[in-house]
């Protein structure tokens, strides 16, 4: 029983690092012109994408943060992340620093955590 508890934990913590990692791996590419653009504003969307699979991984960790407010420290810590992110960003060659990416990221953690949000006032109504 231990090992499957240690083993889900590490999977959880996991997931949590391979999403960090993989934001900051994308943000240090000089360009990501690998993906065709489809139609308008298309890295704003991406970039929601990524910051609500990062709530997404916060919210299986939630645990981390269990004696606070769960749901804020994550908000918090995600804007932090995305606010160094695009500041990270400014640094490398062919990219910049973008309000509008900022607010794209912040829309995706707002999105996911919202949706955590609901699923837990309809569905946990006794937990």
């Amino acid at each position: 029983m231990k090992a499957r508890f240690l083993l889900q934990a590490a999977a959880k913590r996991g997931f949590l690092l391979f999403m960090l990692g993989g934001i900051f791996y994308l943000s240090h590419q000089p360009s990501l012109k690998v993906i065709p653009p489809l139609f308008t504003h298309q890295d704003k969307v991406l970039h929601a994408g990524m910051y609500f699979l990062l709530s997404i991984s916060m919210i299986v960790n939630r645990d981390l943060c269990r004696r606070f407010y769960p749901v804020t420290v994550m908000f918090v810590s995600g804007i932090i992340y995305a606010i160094s992110d695009e500041i990270h960003q400014s640094f490398i060659p062919g990219r910049d620093c973008s309000a509008g990416d900022l607010l794209a990221d912040i829309a995706g953690l707002a999105l996911g955590l919202s949706l955590y949000l609901w699923y837990r006032k309809e569905f946990k109504k006794n937990g």
